[in-house]
C-alpha cells in the first residue's frame, strides 16, 4: 500500500493521462511540421512530457493506469495508416475509421497550408474534454503525392 492518500494518487493518475494526451498531440505535430528546427523543438517537448509522464506514472502505480509505451511510440517512427486514399491533387492517410470516433469529438488542425489533420476521441466528451486520449483520425495532404512540405511527404 502506498503512503500517498488516495486523492493524491488520483491526481497523479490524471496528470499521467493528460501528459499522455499531450504526448500524442505533439507526435502528430511533429509528423506534419515543415521546419526542421520547429520539429526538433516539438520533439524536445515530447521528451519533457515523457519525463513528467514517467514520474506521474510512478506515483500513481497503485491505481490502474495505462502502461507506458516509452519506446513503442517514437516521434521519428509515426503510426502507420490503415489505408491511403489517393486523388489527383490530394491524398489522405486514414489512421482510424470514423466509426471509431464519437461524433461530437472531431477537431481539425491545420499545421500548415498544405496539410489538414483531423483528430477525435473514442468516447463521449466529459465537460467538453476527451476522457481518454485524442487520436489522429486522418491526415489530408492538399498536394500531389510526394510533393509536400512535411517529412512524410518527402518520403512518399
Amino acid at each position: 500500500m502506498s503512503a500517498e492518500p488516495v486523492g493524491v494518487m488520483k491526481c497523479w493518475e490524471c496528470i499521467e493521462k493528460h501528459a499522455r494526451d499531450m504526448e500524442h498531440h505533439l507526435e502528430d505535430l511533429v509528423r506534419v511540421t515543415k521546419g526542421k528546427g520547429e520539429r526538433l523543438r516539438y520533439e524536445q517537448w515530447i521528451d519533457f512530457v515523457r519525463e513528467i509522464r514517467k514520474y506521474a506514472h510512478h506515483l500513481a502505480k497503485d491505481i490502474a493506469v495505462e502502461p507506458l509505451f516509452e519506446e513503442q511510440s517514437k516521434s521519428s517512427n509515426p503510426a502507420k495508416p490503415i489505408r491511403v486514399e489517393r486523388g489527383k491533387d490530394v491524398w489522405v492517410e486514414v489512421f482510424h475509421e470514423k466509426e471509431e470516433c464519437h461524433p461530437a469529438t472531431f477537431r481539425v488542425i491545420k499545421p500548415n497550408p498544405t496539410h489538414v489533420l483531423t483528430v477525435c476521441c473514442s468516447e463521449a466528451p466529459v465537460a467538453g474534454r476527451c476522457p481518454v486520449a485524442m487520436m489522429a483520425q486522418k491526415l489530408e495532404h492538399l498536394h500531389p503525392e510526394g510533393q509536400g512540405s512535411c517529412p512524410i511527404c518527402q518520403g512518399a
